[in-house]
């Protein structure tokens, strides 16, 4: 596969491999999985609604909710 990356992007990956001691695909795939691990998680639980047990209700009138009603 192969990417189209501006100068200046490669430039920075690749002084940040250097930097790390690293290649350029060591870099990218921890920069991956570093990402992968932290979204993972969130759009697990943003995904479920919240189930509230709020027990048996019945009929609600505006009375019931709102207090400007004699």
């Amino acid at each position: 596969m192969s990417l189209h990356i501006s100068q200046r992007t490669e430039a920075r990956l690749r002084e940040e491999a250097r930097r790390q001691g690293i290649t350029v695909d060591a870099l990218l795939e921890r920069l991956i999985n570093e990402r992968a691990a932290s979204v993972s998680p969130v759009r697990q639980k943003a995904a479920e609604l919240p189930v509230w047990h709020l027990g048996v209700i019945g009929s609600l009138h505006r009375r019931d909710i709102y207090s400007d009603v004699p």
